[in-house]
């Protein structure tokens, strides 16, 4: 009977509990006090102390379940948001609080009593069961320990007021990390009957990205020095939530990509080959403008629509080009499965004004070490491009499949062009996780590898058509073998085996053969 007694008070002080969603914490003295209690929050939140800190706090829920509805809310303005258990007096009135701590301190004696039974109980299954010798556990450093805190001396958060908290609840909480990409290839390519090797620095990058407002306004600094182009992403941008909508937007200022095609969207560091598909060759590289996305997320299905105005990079001002503008839109529909198991689809625009200027399109055989370019052609007194691209997207965990369909309307002088190209290919994981997918931004994302890293096989089919009326740039087919070792997250050594058949051009109709192989580092 005594211990049904402790039981039922037990539960009664639970009754008095709830859950609810912590926003912020911080030390508890007079400055931080005062910061956060100028802060506007939402109206289901308050401001309260619990032991040597100051926390925010909103909701009181009976169920978990209801806590676990408003947390994605939440989160997306304070992403350390997460789920605890408090007591109900907490949210009451001040006027209501003595009350309530006179039955607080008569309601922590039984959890004392009720926790010694359970101790208690605990004790005399021990001895029933016989006492095994444990082996003393010796914590050791994982053999990557000191690579780890190296690349970790490259990130960092600097708190612009001392009335930061754990989570980071300074005034501006600005956060920055600098990071960069150095990638070798090296290759034996087989144009019958000639034959060579060769080898170069492909990417060797540095950049240094920064955030103020927990995350809210943020910026990126990107520099090349490989290729023509040095100047890289260098933009400003802000996102946040329309909360009348309950759809999340973000808006891009500065030298960007222009969003057309996921290959060309996705960073090079990410993508499954060592060079983009066939249809690259109509992808335009970054350009000086403006980007807006809105992104809404009902249930399991995520929405993404793009829109961009643009004009000449910044590299092309510093060589004195002619001005072209143009815009382009793109549009996503994922539907998340399950972990790891998804399906997204889309199409894109892009027109752009060429003014009487010419425009080239040219293609290597998937590899940046060949000499020579035998499928182009060039164009001269254009009017206007209007580019459509078609894309999906399938990953199963250790599966996926991939594929874009692009076309090239060039409206010139002399008529009307229409060029083509697509791609079609499959990856499986060895072992490892599988490939990624950022819903959020329509991006492939790095791959996780396990300890002992990852291994994955692809395959893939492209084709390049640049012939048509008076033009003939030939066309040309692909077959691309493709074995990637993804040693940790920052380390890749990929190598690809490439078939290529390029047909009706000048100065080659034939078989090529490429051996190429490439070490990526990326930060």
């Amino acid at each position: 009977m005594k211990y049904i007694i402790y039981l039922l008070l037990a539960s009664s002080l639970y009754a008095q509990s709830c859950y609810t969603v912590q926003i912020l914490s911080s030390v508890k003295n007079e400055k931080s006090r005062e910061l956060l209690s100028k802060t506007q929050y939402p109206k289901s939140c308050k401001l309260m102390e619990i032991g040597k800190t100051l926390t925010v706090r909103c909701g009181c829920y009976n169920k978990i379940k209801k806590a676990k509805r408003e947390l994605p809310k939440l989160k997306r303005k304070y992403k350390h948001a997460y789920i605890t258990s408090t007591y109900r007096y907490r949210f009451d009135d001040i006027e209501k609080k003595p009350k309530e701590k006179i039955s607080t301190k008569i309601q922590k004696e039984p959890f004392k009593i009720y926790n010694k039974l359970i101790a208690n109980k605990t004790k005399k299954i021990k001895h029933k069961k016989k006492k095994r010798h444990k082996d003393k556990y010796v914590k050791k450093r994982d053999s990557n320990f000191f690579y780890k805190k190296y690349l970790r001396s490259f990130r960092g958060s600097y708190q612009s007021s001392k009335l930061a908290g754990k989570y980071g609840t300074a005034y501006l909480d600005y956060k920055y990390r600098f990071g960069g990409q150095v990638s070798y290839d090296f290759g034996y390519i087989n144009e019958a009957p000639n034959s060579y090797t060769s080898g170069e620095w492909r990417r060797v990058r540095i950049y240094h990205k920064g955030s103020f407002f927990d995350d809210k306004l943020f910026y990126e600094l990107e520099y090349s020095f490989t290729g023509k182009n040095n100047l890289k992403d260098i933009y400003i941008a802000y996102k946040d939530n329309i909360e009348s909508l309950d759809t999340d937007y973000r808006v891009k200022f500065g030298n960007i990509k222009i969003p057309f095609s996921l290959e060309t969207y996705s960073s090079s560091k990410n993508i499954t080959f060592m060079e983009r598909a066939l249809t690259d060759s109509f992808a335009d590289n970054r350009k000086l403008g403006s980007e807006l996305l809105l992104s809404k997320n009902i249930n399991k299905n995520h929405i993404n629509i793009f829109a961009s105005i643009y004009s000449n990079s910044l590299d092309d001002r510093k060589d004195n080009l002619p001005i072209h503008n143009g815009y382009a839109s793109r549009f996503t529909y994922a539907y998340k499965f399950s972990k790891n198991h998804l399906l997204s689809v889309g199409g894109a625009i892009m027109h752009r004004n060429m003014n009487g200027d010419f425009v080239k399109f040219n293609q290597s055989s998937e590899s940046d070490l060949m000499r020579k370019k035998y499928v182009s052609v060039k164009i001269r007194n254009v009017d206007t491009t209007s580019k459509k691209n078609i894309e999906a997207l399938y990953i199963n965990k250790a599966y996926s499949l991939q594929g874009e369909y692009v076309t090239d309307r060039v409206d010139a002088l002399k008529g009307i062009y229409n060029f083509d190209a697509y791609y079609l290919q499959g990856s499986y994981f060895l072992f490892g996780k599988g490939r990624r997918f950022d819903i959020s931004d329509s991006t492939l994302s790095k791959i996780k590898p396990n300890r002992d890293g990852s291994l994955e096989f692809a395959i893939r089919y492209s084709y390049i058509n640049l012939n048509d009326k008076n033009e003939h740039g030939g066309e040309q087919t692909d077959i691309n073998y493709a074995l990637n070792w993804y040693i940790s997250k920052e380390l890749k050594l990929m190598f690809n085996y490439i078939v290529s058949k390029p047909k009706g051009t000048d100065n080659y109709d034939g078989l090529l053969q490429i051996m190429q192989s490439r070490l990526l580092f990326a930060f």
